[in-house]
């Protein structure tokens, strides 16, 4: 068979395991020019190469020639798969069409904490600590503890098909440290998340896995609503089909539980622009029963919410609507962000009805941002409890930025963190910070950084 002029990888790999298989079937010798193609040789040159060994082989069976070659060496299925991987590698090359990319990314951290931020809190039966029939229970924080370590490696594929459409496939690997397993020769825990797959045309796409859902697509919330409950398809197995012209967007997703094999929670998103004007549009039904493999991002109630958002002379101004039906919560709020120079005001009013009597929601932000100083001020009033926040860092230059927050509310409770950060080029960085936070609600994030409880020392790595 005469090798296809733009040669395949998928080919290759076809022919080898052809070859592979004829070859080992009288235990001879893998050909040598499949494994170490001949200077200045290329692949389809090796693989006729090899194909011209293998003739000898046949005729040396029917001589009898074959039992001399067989003291020259033995191949294994393991080299078979080892000398094939190789070849796929080299293959690579030949196969640069520009028609399938991968991508991976590596990240690496190495670091140590001094506080171990974990507390008792209620046992499952409502019992608090230090009460009669306490069961130890403590928080889930996954603030670190002593010395840690961990690595990721995220991988994207895409591949443009014969027929116009982009298949396309996401994932991510992380090792981390496995500190409750002795003599395992500094055995790591695997964990694999983020898992997506997609086909994409001109006009729309398929989506699968870890991937946001229809409904919170297109919406827009004018600050901080509390009807605006909508699933955010965290760590969820979402199945959304997305379709678009040129001024309308429509997204539908379903959720798949793998659980009872049923699809949960039906929604659609619908975007629009007419010019500096964009409108958004999001509904979920509710999950008959509850999804099964639910997070806490995932709210099992019906929700619905409209959106507006308008761009007048460098002001953002958004108008929002939303309603949790089963809760019985309805939200009415503006927004308005203007930004003068260096500076950006963003302030919120929310309306709250609902069942029983609830307090509006409001806020205001001002943030600053030129050259090495950046700088906010924040202030939340949320259901008549008010928090505030302020936040700065400076560019010291040659790669050093040191930051520090500080941050209250009603109840007198405060976290605060001061933190410096240098950049050793490469993808490398050394952290060092400070961090507290009196309440605990911030658990491992603390600060715009979300850094850690107690003294952090970090090193991290990217590639």
């Amino acid at each position: 068979m005469k090798a296809p002029q733009n040669i395949e990888i998928g080919w290759f790999v076809h022919e080898i395991e052809r070859i592979g298989r004829d070859v080992m079937a009288e235990n001879a010798v893998w050909p040598c020019c499949i494994i170490f193609p001949l200077k200045g040789e290329n692949l389809p040159n090796s693989l006729e190469c090899a194909r011209l060994r293998e003739q000898e082989y046949a005729n040396a069976r029917k001589t009898g020639i074959l039992g001399n070659a067989k003291t020259r060496g033995k191949i294994s299925m393991k080299s078979i798969l080892l000398t094939s991987t190789a070849l796929v590698a080299f293959a690579g090359a030949a196969a640069a069409d520009g028609h399938t990319s991968i991508t991976t990314a590596l990240t690496a951290t190495l670091g140590y904490n001094d506080t171990d931020s974990n507390v008792l809190v209620d046992d499952a039966n409502g019992v608090a600590p230090g009460d009669a029939g306490y069961i130890d229970t403590f928080s889930t924080f996954d603030n670190e503890y002593g010395f840690y370590w961990e690595g990721n490696l995220s991988m994207t594929a895409t591949a443009a098909l014969d027929n116009g459409l982009t298949a396309g496939a996401y994932f991510e690997i992380t090792v981390a440290e496995d500190n409750g397993v002795t003599g395992d020769d500094f055995g790591q825990a695997l964990s694999s998340s983020d898992f997506v797959i997609s086909l994409e045309a001109e006009n729309g796409g398929m989506f699968f896995g870890d991937t946001g859902m229809a409904a919170e697509k297109y919406f827009s919330a004018a600050g901080d609503m509390e009807g605006d409950g909508f699933s955010t398809g965290s760590d969820s197995s979402v199945l959304r089909f997305d379709f678009s012209t040129s001024t309308v967007d429509v997204s539908v997703s379903g959720v798949a539980d793998d659980e009872d094999g049923e699809m949960e929670q039906a929604a659609i998103g619908v975007g629009a622009t007419f010019g500096s004007f964009t409108l958004g549009l999001g509904y979920q039904a509710e999950a008959s029963g509850g999804y099964v493999n639910g997070s806490d991002d995932f709210v099992n109630d019906e929700v619905f919410g409209i959106s507006g958002v308008a761009t007048f002379g460098g002001a953002e101004i958004t108008l929002a609507y939303a309603e949790e039906t089963d809760a019985d919560q309805q939200s009415l709020g503006v927004q308005v962000a203007y930004p003068f120079g260096p500076v950006t005001a963003t302030a919120y009013f929310v309306d709250e009805q609902a069942a029983t009597d609830v307090d509006p929601n409001y806020g205001i932000n001002v943030s600053y941002s030129d050259g090495p100083i950046a700088a906010s001020i924040d202030y939340d009033n949320d259901q008549d409890f008010g928090i505030w926040e302020i936040e700065g860092s400076y560019d010291v230059g040659n790669g050093l930025v040191v930051g520090a927050g500080y941050a209250g509310d009603e109840d007198e409770n405060e976290s605060y963190f001061v933190s410096a950060e240098y950049d050793l080029g490469g993808g490398a960085s050394f952290l060092v910070s400070y961090a507290e936070d009196e309440t605990g609600n911030a658990e491992d994030e603390i600060g715009p950084d979300d850094l850690q409880q107690g003294t952090t020392v970090e090193l991290s790595f990217a590639f």
